[in-house]
């Protein structure tokens, strides 16, 4: 029998280590929306941006919500609000490796792989506001992963991360890719994945990177070079949408989203092939309309919106700092930052987004961060 003094001691140790726990939660919290202070050594507009998404599109750990505004949609494929989508993680990641914090990163890490990592290898990429975990994966954002803990095990000299590519890696290539071509995604409960891939989830630089791991790597980013070669629409900075793999066609609707172009030049220009044509094309749509516009009709290759963007702006400005067009970068990073809200008295100061009816996006406001990280190292 335990006795009563035995019963007080055991009584006593866990109410301490509850405390413990209750602090160390409170602790962490305060961190995290202290975070952007100990960021030395930025730009004024990456400092306020960095605040703003640390702590008012934040949850614990640093998990960053969909937007700023807790809105619903009747469509469960549309993340918003306090949903967190494995994209946004990664990106996440990429800036503070960027920004060489390492317990930050890891922070990060740890509520990513405990949060969104499914039974089989694979990056769910929604937990939503009722922390449900979807069942699927988008090829595109368990590479960006990879590609941070790739990158975080070179600059860190840490094993740790090694467990996590390994597991990546070959959940990848069994379940997303198929004849030797990635997949959109893969569902763990139907056990059924995409007969498509976009053409802008083909991230060959992280791909080349698995193939020193794994050597099956190497037919899939053969392939996939192909595919993007091959999408290339002539005469414009515009590539197809999709490549269907049963019909072994590609697949674009009416209209081209940019961003999605874009996105396809720079993983050709970071294995090293520069589309001149293309960023030559976007630059005179630049220089014709003082501006340049999410989506162009796929016919006319003529813009069809007058919408702007601060994430298309940003990966513009990291594809020519790439390509080494340094002053172009700058233009195309201050595009942004006139999007960013600097009126101090707004409840999202800090953040790029509309003033009046609060709409952000956490996609825009972690591009941005992307690139100015890239763009301005620190001294």
């Amino acid at each position: 029998m335990i006795k009563k003094s035995q019963l007080t001691f055991i009584v006593l140790i866990l109410a301490i280590i509850t405390i413990c726990i209750i602090v160390g939660k409170i602790t962490l919290s305060t961190k995290t929306k202290n975070y952007s202070a100990s960021i030395e050594n930025i730009p004024e507009h990456e400092k306020k941006a960095l605040e703003f998404v640390t702590q008012k599109i934040s949850g614990t750990e640093l998990s960053i919500y969909t937007n700023y505004m807790d809105n619903k949609s009747d469509d469960e494929r549309i993340a918003t609000g306090r949903d967190v989508l494995s994209e946004s993680q990664g990106l996440l990641l990429l800036y503070l490796l960027n920004r060489d914090e390492k317990e930050y990163f890891d922070l990060c890490l740890d509520w990513t792989v405990n949060n969104l990592y499914l039974d089989n290898g694979i990056l769910s990429w929604m937990k939503t506001k009722t922390f449900q975990t979807k069942n699927t994966n988008a090829f595109i954002d368990d590479l960006r992963l990879v590609r941070s803990l790739i990158l975080a095990n070179e600059k860190w000299n840490d094993e740790k991360y090694l467990k996590y590519i390994r597991k990546s890696s070959k959940a990848l290539l069994d379940y997303n890719v198929k004849n030797n071509i990635p997949l959109d995604f893969y569902d763990i409960k139907s056990k059924s994945r995409s007969n498509n891939i976009t053409i802008s989830y083909l991230d060959l630089y992280t791909m080349k990177k698995l193939t020193y791991l794994d050597s099956n790597w190497n037919r899939v980013y053969e392939n996939s070079y192909e595919l993007i070669k091959n999408s290339k629409i002539e005469g414009t900075g515009l590539y197809e949408f999709q490549y269907g793999l049963d019909q072994d066609i590609y697949i674009t609707g009416d209209e081209i989203s940019l961003i999605q172009s874009v996105y396809t030049m720079l993983h050709l220009a970071e294995v090293g092939e520069y589309d001149v044509e293309g960023m030559n094309w976007l630059w005179d749509e630049y220089e014709k309309y003082g501006k340049i516009f999410s989506s162009y009709l796929y016919e006319t290759h003529e813009p069809m919106t007058d919408i702007q963007s601060t994430a298309l702006y940003a990966l513009i400005a990291r594809l020519f700092y790439l390509k080494g067009e340094y002053h172009k970068a700058e233009i195309m990073l201050e595009e942004c930052e006139k999007f960013q809200v600097m009126n101090s008295s707004s409840e999202i100061y800090g953040g790029f987004g509309n003033e009046l009816n609060k709409e952000v996006y956490s996609f825009d406001n972690l591009q941005y961060l992307l690139s100015s990280s890239i763009i301005h190292k620190r001294n």
